[in-house]
């Protein structure tokens, strides 16, 4: 019987954006396998507005694998507009991983709040049909 998988992916598009959910457990085991199957999802639906969602997802990486995760992301990921949304208390975690996407030159911000998120996206939206 083969090994059940440490992570589940969802995703689905609503108003323009795309939405990627993730359940269960990161770890520096499943970290490259996760980070593939999202930047192939985000490809794939060639949706500019992405917000993922790892709320429910335990487990964070450390400061130098996340480093190191934003530096491998698929240089195709630079032309999205990039949202994670996290607890309030991995803050300081995703404020990291921001500043350091940013950083890479990728478009990420983080938010606690899944509706501001989705509320910034669509000023964004609307700001770039003007």
């Amino acid at each position: 019987m083969g090994k059940k998988a440490d992570y589940q992916i969802s995703s689905s598009v609503n108003n323009g954006i795309l939405e990627i959910v993730l359940t269960g457990e990161e770890s520096v085991n499943n970290i490259e396998e996760m980070k593939n199957e999202i930047d192939n999802i985000i490809i794939t639906n060639n949706i500019k507005y992405v917000i993922t969602d790892v709320r429910a997802l335990k487990g964070r990486l450390g400061i130098s694998n996340t480093y190191q995760r934003v530096r491998r992301y698929h240089p195709d990921i630079h032309k999205f507009k990039l949202i994670i949304v996290d607890l309030p208390e991995n803050a300081d975690y995703q404020r990291f991983h921001e500043t350091t996407a940013v950083n890479a030159g990728l478009s990420l911000k983080f938010f606690t709040d899944i509706d501001t998120a989705r509320e910034w996206l669509k000023i964004e939206q609307r700001e770039e049909k003007k």
